[in-house]
């Protein structure tokens, strides 16, 4: 989809839009006799369709049906949408497999995916390759897929992610390919030797980075605040316990407490690099008194109850990331690894399982609106929040409901009420 980004579809046919892809794709691969073109499938339930949904990504125009001939006039709002971009992808592989575009391949052949299906096309004939068919949802897992299958000696992989070079460092010890990563604007183009840099790094290195990519912060995953991953990168080629910890990341769908516990001692030597202390939680505290209270609150490692939803979230992109060589893997709901699902049924974060302070300290929060209380002005409301007898304004709607004590009648009233009946 990075290649479809790059095109100026205004005032061309979708036709046309469609051979000018094709002629790019054919250009990216002039040198070579293979073009695998592989693109996302978007999903309604996924953590990648949420964090498009963060984006706005659903604010475009939408196509119901995308015609040959039809005219684009907003190009750019048309890719807004995940529903254009999936009807797209289609009308894209329908036109590439007509004979006009199938010309421009030659002698080259050019495999490209489609949902969970995948189409070699040549310049005689068009046909199914079933070896390709996958359920995976990530173009950046699913051509790690078509490398390992090419049965090719060295393969070039276009991408400008980060998460590629790091999948590609993760997992090319089971690719028997040499691989390479083009990269880089067209005036200055490299190519990163990625068998060559992961024998480098060496192995335990280079399978750790998968998990401590996730762990720091990717697409899906938040990172730490002022936390960069460099620090983290350069322990992890020091230090064994660091290996450990991002090595088993994503094994399993779950995070077992041993797990937890190095995570956690990871994660206070992010904060702190001189702490003997393993538990976020008292170095919260130490920090906070050594400071005085004079601290930001992105200054402070997040509480223990937020990393293990964090770790949770971290662990469920690593396993998705560490299965990028099966066809069909087994993917957990994400309900069960750190989001959930909100009021309109989308996919939302879970960032903690219980309340974030006391009801004590919850009940002193306040507000400062004078008027009425409204989104986005309201600190309340935008945290989610109810008015309390602290608030300046004490008449508004966000103020919560007290229930009226039920009246509990005394032994003599029941007396009377009994002789009465009788």
């Amino acid at each position: 989809m990075s290649l479809v980004q790059k095109l100026k579809g205004n005032d061309n046919t979708f036709s046309q839009l469609a051979g000018t892809a094709l002629s790019h794709v054919v250009h990216e691969g002039a040198k070579s006799r293979r073009i695998d073109v592989v693109f996302d499938v978007y999903k309604e339930t996924s953590i990648k369709n949420a964090e498009r949904a963060n984006r706005s990504a659903g604010t475009g125009i939408h196509f119901k049906n995308i015609q040959p001939g039809h005219n684009i006039q907003q190009w750019r709002k048309l890719l807004g949408s995940s529903s254009n971009k999936a009807s797209l992808i289609k009308f894209l592989v329908e036109e590439w497999k007509k004979p006009q575009h199938r010309e421009k391949l030659e002698g080259k052949e050019l495999y490209v995916t489609c949902e969970q299906l995948c189409f070699k096309i040549t310049k005689e004939q068009w046909e199914e390759a079933p070896e390709l068919k996958s359920s995976q949802e990530e173009a950046d897992t699913r051509l790690l897929l078509h490398a390992a299958e090419s049965g090719y000696k060295s393969v070039i992989i276009t991408a400008e992610d980060t998460d590629v070079m790091v999948l590609c460092l993760g997992m090319c010890h089971k690719i028997p390919s040499h691989l390479f990563q083009k990269c880089g604007t067209k005036n200055r183009t490299r190519f990163l030797d990625i068998t060559t840099l992961s024998r480098t790094l060496g192995g335990s290195v280079c399978d750790s980075l998968i998990g401590m990519h996730a762990f720091t912060g990717c697409d899906t995953v938040s990172a730490f605040a002022g936390r960069g991953k460099m620090t983290t990168l350069k322990q992890v080629k020091m230090d064994k316990t660091y290996q450990d910890a991002f090595h088993e990341l994503g094994r399993s769908w779950e995070v077992s407490p041993e797990l937890f516990e190095k995570l956690q001692e990871i994660t206070c030597h992010m904060y702190l690099p001189s702490t003997h202390t393993t538990e976020v939680n008292k170095l919260r505290y130490e920090l906070f008194c050594a400071r005085r209270g004079e601290v930001e609150s992105s200054q402070l490692p997040p509480c223990e109850d937020c990393l293990f939803m964090h770790a949770l979230r971290a662990n469920y992109q690593a396993a998705i990331w560490r299965r990028s060589l099966q066809s069909q893997p087994f993917v957990a709901n994400p309900t069960d690894c750190g989001w959930m699902t909100d009021e309109d049924g989308k996919l939302a974060v879970n960032w903690m399982r219980g309340s974030p302070a006391p009801d004590a300290v919850m009940q002193l929060l306040s507000c400062k609106c004078v008027r009425s209380c409204e989104l986005p002005k309201c600190t309340c409301l935008s945290n989610g929040l109810k008015c309390t007898d602290m608030c300046r304004l004490q008449t508004c709607q966000n103020k919560a409901i007290e229930e009226e004590p039920v009246a509990q009648q005394s032994d003599s009233e029941s007396d009377v009420d009994d002789i009465e009946e009788d």
